[in-house]
Formats: C-alpha cells, sequence, structure tokens
C-alpha cells in the first residue's frame, strides 16, 4: 500500500510576504526617521556656521576699532564726505548785482551730519598747509540710495614723504579704483541715518554700523558696533 506524503506543509509567519499595508507602514516610518535625522543635522549644521560667523563678526569688528583707533590718532585731523565719490561740490558766489561766479569745494559735511566716507589728514609739523599722508575708510553700498543697503568697507592709505599741498579732492585716489582697495570689512550696514560716520562737533567721528557675515544656512551672523575715534589735532 502506497502512501503519498503532502509536500505543502503550513506557511509559517516567517515566510509570510509583507503585506501592502505593513510596506506602507514601513515606509512611512523610515521617511519619518530620515527627514527627523536631516532636520537634526541641518540645524547643528546651521548652529556651527552661526557661532563660526559670530567669531569671524566680533574679530573684524576688534580689528576695525583697533586698526582705526590707532589710525586716528595720529591724524591731524579728519573729514567726513556723503560718499567715496562725492569729493568736490560747486558752489555759486556773490549776487545779481557783482555777478555770480562758480567755485569748487569740497564736499565735506559738518557738526551733525554723516556720512559713508571718513577721511583722516596728517600734515607736516612745521606746516598744517603740507600734507604728508592720507588715509581713508569708505563703505560701498550696493544701493547708494538706500538706507538699508548693505556693501563692504574699505581702505586706502596714501603717503607723500615730501610733503604735497592743493585740494584735498584732488589728491585722493581715483573713484574708478575704488573696488581695487583693500576690504576691510565684508558686509556692513550704516545706523546713522543709513551712513557709517556721523560728525559729532567737528572734534570726533563716531562710527555707527552692522557687520555680517556671509556664508551661514539660515542666518546670517551680524552684531552692531558704535566706537569713538579723535584725532590728535
Amino acid at each position: 500500500m502506497n502512501f503519498r506524503s503532502n509536500s505543502r506543509r503550513p506557511t509559517s509567519r516567517q515566510d509570510r510576504a509583507f503585506s501592502l499595508f505593513e510596506l506602507v507602514i514601513a515606509t512611512g516610518l523610515f521617511s519619518f526617521i530620515t527627514i527627523g535625522s536631516t532636520s537634526v543635522m541641518l540645524q547643528s549644521m546651521n548652529s556651527y556656521h552661526y557661532d563660526i560667523g559670530k567669531l569671524l563678526v566680533n574679530r573684524d569688528i576688534r580689528t576695525f576699532t583697533s586698526e582705526m583707533t590707532s589710525n586716528a590718532s595720529y591724524a591731524n585731523y579728519f573729514m567726513v564726505f556723503p560718499s567715496y565719490g562725492e569729493r568736490s561740490m560747486t558752489v555759486e558766489i556773490g549776487d545779481s548785482s557783482s555777478g555770480i561766479s562758480e567755485v569748487t569745494t569740497d564736499a565735506s559735511v559738518n557738526d551733525g551730519k554723516s556720512g559713508d566716507f571718513l577721511l583722516l589728514v596728517y600734515t607736516s609739523p612745521d606746516d598744517s598747509a603740507i600734507i604728508t599722508r592720507l588715509v581713508g575708510y569708505f563703505r560701498s553700498p550696493l544701493d547708494p540710495e538706500s538706507a538699508d543697503s548693505e556693501g563692504p568697507v574699505r581702505r586706502f592709505d596714501t603717503s607723500f614723504p615730501d610733503g604735497i599741498t592743493g585740494n584735498i579732492w584732488e589728491l585722493l585716489p581715483p573713484v574708478e579704483d575704488a573696488a581695487t582697495e583693500p576690504e576691510v570689512i565684508e558686509l556692513s550696514q550704516g545706523l546713522a541715518d543709513g551712513k557709517l560716520f556721523y560728525n559729532f562737533r567737528n572734534r570726533s567721528v563716531m562710527v555707527k554700523g552692522k557687520i555680517f557675515h556671509e556664508g551661514n544656512l539660515m542666518r546670517r551672523a551680524t552684531n552692531t558696533y558704535n566706537f569713538t575715534v579723535s584725532p590728535r589735532g
């Protein structure tokens, strides 16, 4: 008598395939974990870059403050201009009876006014009309017409070993070479009417602005700086 064995055996739970519902649940859990991990990683990277940016901003403020204070302490006097390009202006003098003539003069601002170009002037000990050195700090906003516009702060340093006389605006470096001057601060925004330098009673310069650093994923590092420099006179 032949007995034919049944080769089929009950399917165990381990051999059973995943159902569509289980695949959907597993995919959802995996996506949730992936999104959560990515979010944590992005936040960590953002915090890291922000902290680095704050360190760079604080370093720039210390360097800028120290350098400008040192240069100003040896200058004989300062001048604040509306911008690097606004150095001179033409004014009319006289009246209709005696005749009106045009005279070119510097465009510097007086007490209580602000500008984006600070000029430190060094003169000969023997003659204040003889200029031996000019150091300028100027901000180059992307949109000069906007008070909120940002731009780098640049510096030039021009020496005249034998001394020189003449109109200040004619002794300054060419405006078209502004972009070639060394950068002191990456990005800056003025706070005094949108300008960086404020003429305080024609005796001191108040430097008021913000420093920014790019490179952050979600927000930029920034800090406000406010200090005063005074030439020795």
